[in-house]
């Protein structure tokens, strides 16, 4: 229950309404500072951003329900955004733009770009999204909770990753993290000419990378490559990271779920068998991980991508790995799992990798979804290779689960930012 005046909570209500809500409007021409960085003078790896339709988000207004919303809670969020707007107009654009795929080759992804309409524009935040199943709830089909940073001065990108969008007859490859986070960072760079043929001023060049969960995890890998990467190294300057709840281990994060014998997020299991298979020489022999039902449906509940994670996991039926996979899908010495497990093994962060800019990294100790591990191990491998005058913030506490983290995470991550 809120609590507070009767003008507090109605603006909460109007807030709140925002983030749930999709009004059809007429696109605004965004005010133009007097200046900024010149986003045309910076190199963009030959990437373009080309916008197929806009919307404007009035704060001020109810309006009709979006396409799809999110479910979670979002007052807590909407509590610590309320005060701090510095516009009440969101424009959002939905575009292309090219990229690479599992196997190498170019491919066309899409995603979505919000701006505030009115004010100046702080930086750019570069912000992947977590784990999602269906394909009405990617950034360039609905208004996500993340959006609503751009109300605060901020220029939100969020691409809809390979499998969605533009791309949706793909399989996603989930967690080929590296592979994600290239094609996060060209969206990057293919916003920053759009932005600058838009007369869109941003006043620093320096760019935030922020996610959970899955996304998380692929901004911590989109800062190790544009740190570390010859192709993209200096292309980015990075402000900082916010990383919250992210599988960077998915080699440990496989290992815990499959001692504890249950996995928090049971559709999570099939996809990411499915989507480490993609640009494998030879593929996996997917069926032979997966009991029935899961085994003769696992195209339709995944690859038609109609399903959301709720809905997968009510067809799955149950949170017991041993009744998800086969007793081979589950022995690592079996020669197609070891397969599967040196995938996951080359999809896992670097050892030897320390951050060279700020970074914040959250997880909740109670979270079964994406286990604390994930977070203990970084925290091990970073102190022990922390660069001098690096900071890296660490923020571990029980939070309660991987959704109420998410939640704290972004409370958190505003008073921050």
């Amino acid at each position: 229950m809120i609590r507070g005046s009767m003008v507090y909570r109605k603006k909460l209500g109007v807030l709140l309404s925002v983030i749930c809500s999709l009004l059809s409007l007429p696109s605004c021409h965004h005010i133009v500072p007097e200046l900024g960085v010149d986003f045309s003078q910076l190199p963009n790896n030959g990437k373009y951003f080309v916008p197929y339709s806009e919307q404007t988000y009035d704060v001020r207004n109810e309006g009709a329900l979006p396409r799809k919303a999110s479910s979670l809670n979002m007052t807590d969020v909407a509590r610590g955004v309320l005060e701090s707007l510095t516009s009440y107009n969101i424009q959002q654009i939905c575009g292309t733009y090219y990229s690479t795929d599992a196997y190498g080759e170019p491919i066309r992804l899409s995603g979505a770009v919000f701006y505030p309409i009115h004010g100046s524009i702080h930086n750019i935040i570069v912000c992947p999204h977590y784990t999602v199943a269906a394909n009405y709830e990617v950034p360039s089909m609905t208004f996500p909770l993340e959006a609503v940073l751009a109300s605060k001065g901020y220029v939100v990108v969020m691409p809809d990753y390979i499998g969605y969008g533009a791309s949706e007859n793909q399989v996603h490859p989930y967690l080929q993290q590296d592979l994600t986070a290239r094609n996060v960072a060209d969206m990057a760079l293919a916003v920053r000419p759009f932005l600058a043929d838009r007369k869109i001023v941003v006043n620093n060049e320096e760019i935030i990378l922020l996610g959970y969960s899955q996304g998380g995890s692929t901004a911590m890998f989109m800062q190790r490559l544009l740190e570390t990467d010859e192709e993209y190294k200096g292309l980015f300057k990075i402000k900082k990271t916010y990383c919250g709840g992210g599988p960077y281990y998915v080699d440990r994060t496989y290992e815990y779920c499959m001692k504890c014998e249950n996995t928090g997020i049971p559709y999570a299991v099939p996809l990411l068998i499915v989507g480490m298979s993609e640009g494998m020489d030879e593929p996996l022999d997917i069926e032979s991980f997966f009991r029935e039902p899961l085994k003769s449906h696992y195209k339709d509940w995944l690859n038609s991508k109609k399903y959301n994670g709720t809905q997968i996991t009510s067809m799955i039926g149950t949170y017991s790995l041993c009744n998800i996979l086969t007793p081979e899908g589950m022995d690592v010495t079996n020669p197609e799992t070891h397969r599967l497990y040196e995938r996951l093994q080359a999809n896992a962060l670097p050892e030897d990798y320390v951050p060279q800019t700020p970074m914040y990294i959250f997880h909740s100790k109670d979270d079964q979804t994406v286990p604390f591990v994930n977070a203990e191990e970084v925290h091990n491998n970073f102190e022990r290779r922390q660069s001098e005058g690096v900071q890296i913030r660490y923020d571990f506490d029980h939070y309660g689960t991987h959704q109420q983290g998410f939640m704290k995470f972004l409370t958190k991550m505003l008073g921050t930012l």
